[in-house]
């Protein structure tokens, strides 16, 4: 029975996209990227990843990018340190008391989170979403210094955590010393040590024991605590330190429960934190995220893909060079031996689109492939595929794909793609993915195209991206009645009988059932006579169809072509640029390097001036008024020529960290502190700081 009226709505959607994450393999692909954590906080991120909103997709996405920026320079932070701390066992319970590791995985994971933030802090302008996410982390100070007064650096209670743990440790130093110095007269003792199987002092049930020869154990009074496997031995605690090992074993007791009490106090200090920890938690699985991400990218050549909008972007779904995160794995594992990249275009000019060709083509491969990419563009994830992929932000994928039997329902294979058909037709809109594979099968052919046509024409009336593989003849003509439709076939090598798994867009596909039959050797009669029975009895309407396909091709080659030559053409001006960017900077260092030799001249004229001013008491008097007019004009001309607009704007924005160049030295350095009022730069070269002036600092830019 076909029912689901009393099924809730939320819980009906729910299902269905879970169906949908699952066949398009949604969860498998996560667990591959778990290889990519850094710890059990990212692996736990990537379990619970799920859709986010349309905003929290795009700062995901950001932040993938920006941290490939990191990583491509070898600039990415450290994630040392980083566990997962959010303190819940199994069942959602929280712990009554936690024991010393987890305290110290605590401790380090929040200052882990200080660390991140401060990393971030300082890189605001270069990563300004990464630095969002950790400005926003919260410093568990207060936690970690909990954490410090009741452990050590090596993570045990420390001995001065409480003043009764810590006269107990002192007594139970005492006793012990007591104890040791006990055994130590009664082993010296000659009549006891000759009766000794070893002069060492053994431990049986946390009490100290002597080994004693069977033979001569009442040598020794004391109590028996076991025997040898010889039963040549027998480990006797003596008298004489029974009553102080009672004591001790008291005062041991009493640090345990004195220590259990510290640490439940503790843990009393996390549970009040949890708010913290749990926010902690958060933020850095979000930059753990991105982490993951970037370097999947890096492995696989992927990128977080564009939306439209975006610059470079296409209008709707466009994916260039795609390969399906499964297949790359398993030629990884060497189980194939390579992956053929695949080209989908859905939107702009077409919200259909309809694919055909003979089985295992790789029709049901490119509908797995648009469908589990939006469910990774959608969680803020890299896809594998090649720069100008747009993957619009989809607010739900619907996916009939696959032909098992619901045998809980009771329902047949055409029954089962019906049932996800229609919950398609429910939720879909403008916003949804549509993936429908082998529409129309599973039934009579006839009434299987009439269903199918009616299905395509209503998703086409409210503009539904869709994707849709068919073998129905009938299905492939949609396209040629639609405009907002278009066709699509996967190649196929008839000679090899293999597919060549690319998507060619514009033309309908053929099943190559008949070519195949013949390569195969069935009697050459028996497949004339399939191939008279398969001929169309509207001879013009396939002439049409064949001259609109040839056209579409035709079209769609040359598109490609266009593509790819724009393509070319946007490299060659990312290339042209970083030329002109070298040719500024070096022209920018040429001008620092001659500014800087005007003004050594200028301040050698300058000394001069003053030299000849020097001499002006030497002259008479009208000559020495007339020379130092002129000694005052030439100043100002030499002082007006020292310094160009530009040196003053590089000197102005002098800050710490920065890289200079001094020529002096021909050095570049980093500098450690900027003094404006005396013109002064402290710069660090090699081991040592170095105090300049002003004029003795120019730009570094690198060559």
């Amino acid at each position: 029975m076909l029912c689901h009226g009393s099924e809730d709505t939320s819980a009906l959607e729910a299902r269905r996209a879970k169906y949908s994450a699952s066949v398009l393999e949604f969860e498998v692909v996560l667990a591959l990227l778990e290889t990519f954590a850094h710890s059990s906080l990212g692996r736990r991120a990537l379990r619970d990843l799920g859709p986010r909103s349309k905003d929290g997709a795009r700062d995901a996405l950001a932040r993938v990018r920006e941290m490939q920026e990191l990583e491509k320079h070898g600039g990415a932070p450290s994630f040392a340190g980083v566990t997962d701390p959010v303190p819940i066992e199994a069942g959602g319970r929280i712990q009554r008391s936690y024991d010393e590791e987890r305290c110290m995985a605590l401790r380090g994971v929040c200052m882990a989170g200080m660390r991140l933030a401060d990393w971030f802090a300082g890189r605001a302008e270069e990563v300004p979403e990464l630095a969002r996410v950790a400005e926003a982390l919260p410093r568990m100070r207060s936690l970690v210094e909990a954490i410090d007064q009741v452990l050590d650096e090596r993570g045990r209670v420390r001995r001065d955590a409480s003043p009764l743990l810590a006269r107990l440790g002192k007594d139970g130093h005492r006793l012990s010393s007591e104890i040791n110095t006990i055994l130590r007269r009664i082993v010296a003792s000659s009549g006891v040590r000759a009766v000794l199987s070893d002069s060492a002092v053994h431990r049986r049930g946390g009490r100290p024991v002597l080994a004693v020869r069977a033979k001569s154990s009442g040598r020794v009074r004391g109590l028996v605590h076991d025997r040898s496997q010889s039963g040549e031995s027998v480990f006797i605690e003596p008298n004489e330190v029974i009553e102080p090992g009672n004591r001790l074993a008291e005062v041991q007791a009493d640090a345990r429960r004195e220590t259990e009490r510290i640490l439940l106090e503790l843990s009393t200090a996390v549970r009040a934190a949890r708010g913290g920890l749990e926010s902690l938690a958060e933020g850095l699985a979000e930059l753990e995220l991105a982490s993951i991400g970037a370097r999947c990218a890096a492995r696989d050549g992927g990128h977080p893909a564009l939306q439209p909008g975006d610059p470079g972007a296409a209008q709707g779904l466009l994916l260039r060079s795609a390969r399906h995160p499964l297949l790359l794995e398993q030629e990884r594992q060497g189980q194939i031996s390579g992956v053929v990249p695949i080209d989908v275009r859905l939107g702009g000019e077409f919200d259909m689109l309809i694919i055909t060709g003979p089985n295992t083509g790789g029709k049901t491969l490119a509908l797995k492939t648009a469908g589990l990419f939006a469910l990774l563009t959608r969680c803020g994830l890299p896809v594998p595929a090649a720069e100008g992929t747009t993957v619009p932000l989809y607010g739900r994928v619907a996916a009939d794909i696959g032909d098992e039997q619901e045998i809980r329902q009771n329902l047949s294979t055409f029954a089962s793609h019906l049932v996800r058909i229609k919950g398609a037709l429910e939720q879909a809109d403008s916003e949804s993915l549509v993936l429908l594979d082998e529409l129309g099968g599973g039934t009579d052919p006839e009434e299987g195209a009439a269903l199918g046509e009616a299905v395509l024409e209503n998703l086409l009336e409210r503009a539904v991206p869709t994707l849709c593989s068919t073998h129905i003849g009938k299905l492939k003509e949609f396209a040629f009645r639609h405009v907002r439709a278009e066709n699509a076939c996967t190649e196929f090598d008839v000679r090899s009988l293999e597919p060549r798994y690319r998507l060619m867009i514009g033309s309908p596909g053929e099943s190559g059932a008949l070519v195949i039959a013949r390569r195969l050797g069935l009697p050459e009669a028996l497949v004339e006579r399939a191939g008279s029975l398969h001929e169309r009895r509207d001879g013009e309407l396939a002439d049409l169809m064949e001259e609109v396909r040839v056209a579409r091709t035709a079209a769609e080659e040359l598109r490609v072509g266009a593509e790819a030559r724009l393509d070319e053409a946007r490299e060659r001006i990312v290339e042209l640029e970083d030329v002109r960017g070298d040719l500024d900077r070096r022209g920018e260092q040429l001008e620092a390097e001659a500014q800087k030799g005007i003004e050594e001249r200028v301040r050698d004229g300058l000394r001069k001036v003053e030299r000849a001013r020097a001499l002006l008491s030497q002259v008479p008097k009208e000559t020495a008024l007339s020379l130092g007019k002129l000694l005052d004009e030439l100043e100002a001309d030499l002082t007006g020529a020292t310094l160009s607009e530009r040196r003053e704007a590089f000197l102005s924005s002098l800050r710490k960290g920065n890289l200079v160049y001094l020529p002096r030295y021909r050095q570049r350095v980093l500098v450690h502190k900027v003094n404006s009022a005396k013109r002064e730069v402290v710069c660090k070269l090699g081991g040592m700081k170095l105090c300049v002036t002003f004029e003795e600092v120019t730009p570094y830019e690198s060559l």
